[in-house]
């Protein structure tokens, strides 16, 4: 009974003293928004920029030379922006599945 009881209190306190090296929570989702928030914007931005380079294509003579590199770049630019997003979706993924995980531990300690 004592071990059950020492194991308990042990698993507890691994948990709390894991909870205090972590960031809390809010910071990391306030930190998330911003950074989606900053590929909205590079995104609208580039594709305004985008947009009036297609118009300035229209203006030459080599037309579709001039609208494939455009093209072009903006697929570069939108997969890399792209590619930002992604890592931040995972990186949200993981921080909820070890969430969910520590308060599964958590819950776990906590039953007889």
């Amino acid at each position: 009974m004592k071990n059950v009881v020492c194991v308990v209190l042990l698993a507890v306190l691994c948990v709390a003293a894991a909870a205090q090296l972590l960031p809390t929570t809010t910071a990391i989702a306030t930190a998330e928004a911003v950074e989606y928030e900053r590929i909205r914007q590079e995104r609208s931005a580039a594709l305004e920029e985008f947009n009036a380079r297609d118009a300035q294509c229209y203006q030459r003579f080599a037309v579709n030379d001039c609208l494939a590199e455009a093209r072009k770049q903006r697929r570069n630019v939108l997969a890399d922006l792209r590619r930002q997003e992604f890592a931040l979706n995972d990186a949200q993924r993981k921080r909820r599945a070890a969430d969910q995980l520590l308060r599964s531990d958590e819950k776990a300690a906590t039953r007889p």
